[in-house]
């Protein structure tokens, strides 16, 4: 009993540093008791433990908490050891470069995708997302194209998780994955038209980084004035299916027909 609660105590702590966002300067003990559905008194006492730990700090000014040092060490160390965004940075950037778009790389946290590495174009015109933020995996180009290179295993993760967090996501889930797998197949990358943001566009690929085997996802997107359905389809879809190709172990259509076919990757 004592390590369940010990589990269930880490779990939470997870929670609160997970809520964070972004460019997010400080959140009461109310507003992360609101956000991860967690009491109030609990909140309390977990930010104290996270304080002294060094991963959150408090915000006088505010009466909040923003993430500490601890916190932005262990981050900081996660994104030095991942290989493959020094090896997909050059290609990206290209890609940015040549089509005034913004391309980005993301790995899977939860039931959202985390970006990990971004290129920018110039002349981009394009959402204020950055290294650290997340998508959600259903409705999102990178998650869908993310899904479509899950196996089985990792497929009933996920929609265990999005039975707790979000039941109408769950209930979408085989029908996305089914629907992300046959764009693959058929075209080499996922298409998402205002389904995350109306008035975004993107395409995405799947990727297996070939150090770690770890399935990541590559998008580029925009305001959908710059990116039409036909422009997606014709010059960045071939663009982005080339990209994922060049800095994953595996092309996309190989790597989800793998998946399909039950084999280990």
């Amino acid at each position: 009993m004592k390590k369940e609660t010990s589990l269930n105590s880490l779990r939470r702590g997870f929670l609160i540093l997970e809520t964070f966002g972004v460019g997010e300067d400080s959140l009461s003990n109310a507003e992360i008791s609101a956000r991860t559905g967690m009491p109030k008194s609990t909140v309390s006492r977990l930010t104290g433990v996270l304080c002294e730990m060094g991963y959150l700090s408090p915000a006088l000014e505010t009466g909040g908490f923003r993430i500490g040092a601890g916190a932005l060490r262990l981050g900081y160390s996660a994104l030095a050891s991942m290989n493959i965004r020094q090896r997909a940075r050059r290609p990206m950037q290209e890609l940015a470069d040549r089509a005034s778009v913004s391309v980005s790389l993301a790995i899977r946290q939860g039931v959202h995708m985390l970006y990990i590495e971004q290129a920018r174009g110039a002349a981009a015109v394009t959402t204020r997302l950055t290294v650290g933020d997340r998508l959600p995996i259903v409705v999102s180009a990178i998650g869908q194209a993310y899904l479509a290179a899950c196996d089985a295993a990792e497929i009933a993760e996920i929609a265990e998780l999005l039975a707790e967090s979000d039941p109408q996501a769950a209930a979408t889930l085989g029908d996305k994955v089914t629907e992300a797998r046959r764009q693959i197949a058929e075209q080499g990358f996922c298409l998402s038209m205002d389904t995350w943001l109306p008035g975004i566009h993107a395409i995405a690929a799947p990727v297996l980084d070939l150090d770690t085997k770890t399935r990541m996802a590559v998008n580029c997107g925009g305001v959908a004035t710059l990116l039409p359905k036909e422009r997606l389809v014709a010059e960045l879809g071939p663009a982005i299916e080339a990209l994922a190709s060049h800095i994953s172990a595996l092309p996309p259509r190989a790597l989800v027909a793998e998946v399909e076919a039950g084999r280990q990757i």
